[in-house]
């Protein structure tokens, strides 16, 4: 839905007119365009079997007639400078996955009611207090470009096992406990003291990119359960040649700035492992 010309549109006569087309039923997804006059989302009662929902418009204030998505499975938010959007209706629907730009403290607190939902992008948001979602069945996070320094206590969410912490700029260290995470993705997180990845001690999955600051392997940490570990872009040192010491269970390990050399030397120390760096893979 688009509005170019800017009239004012009654969502609810809107909605009658919807029902009344032929193969309405069909429909699957719906976009609320940015140009869009809409104020809610009370036209959806006209879509029986709506899956996905674009929510765009500059106008929208609420999220109301969000409970006849009942079929839903995701919905994305992007209001950008509409900052008078609520979402305290969110958990009308059944929604498994959604999309939040902007998120602001109350958003958080309406998330905390989302009881369907297992997968998040969450864009921008200040301080995360996971310990509010911990009846949130989520088990996929996509943090991006979040403002906070800190970011910790996943284990508060019992179901949480990947987490994606993506252009997070301001962000310094991961705190407290972790220990449910086994997958880890870090990308362009700058001022990320690597040390804390410490705090996730159930990693299996690990891989950073972008990450200036100067490590050690030894300093990552004894990830005791760590299958895989990825490092692109990223200043390490290594410092150890018993790398199953730290890594006990180590599979893969691949370091972008890697030297040929310097694979051949841990390969022969560690057999079962496979090596890989820009430029080349053991076999």
């Amino acid at each position: 839905f688009s509005n170019s010309l800017g009239i004012e549109v009654d969502s609810i006569a809107l909605a009658d007119y919807m029902s009344t087309v032929e193969g309405i039923s069909q429909i699957q997804s719906l976009s609320i365009s940015y140009s869009s006059l809409l104020k809610d989302l009370k036209v959806v009662k006209a879509f029986p079997n709506l899956r996905y929902i674009s929510v765009y418009g500059y106008q929208i204030t609420s999220l109301d007639g969000l409970e006849w998505f009942q079929h839903g499975e995701y919905i994305d938010i992007t209001t950008e400078k509409n900052r008078r959007r609520s979402i305290t209706k969110i958990s009308d629907a059944p929604i498994k996955r959604m999309s939040l730009h902007f998120a602001r403290s109350e958003d958080l607190d309406d998330i905390a009611e989302c009881l369907t939902l297992n997968y998040l992008e969450i864009f921008r948001s200040k301080d995360l207090e996971f310990s509010k979602w911990n009846r949130v069945p989520l088990e996929s996070l996509g943090i991006k470009q979040g403002k906070f320094k800190e970011l910790g206590n996943t284990a508060a969410i019992i179901s949480l096992k990947d987490i994606s912490v993506l252009g997070c700029r301001s962000l310094e260290r991961f705190t407290g406990n972790n220990n449910r995470i086994t997958r880890l993705l870090i990308d362009n997180c700058k001022k990320l003291d690597l040390q804390t990845i410490q705090t996730f001690q159930g990693l299996e999955t690990l891989i950073v990119n972008g990450n200036p600051n100067e490590i050690g392997l030894t300093e990552i940490g004894e990830l005791k359960q760590l299958k895989s570990l990825t490092l692109i872009m990223c200043n390490v040192r290594i410092d150890t040649s018993n790398l199953k010491r730290y890594f006990p269970r180590l599979e893969k390990l691949h370091i972008s700035n890697m030297k040929k050399e310097q694979a051949i030397e841990l390969s022969q120390s560690n057999p079962d492992i496979k090596f890989s760096g820009r430029s080349f893979k053991s076999v």
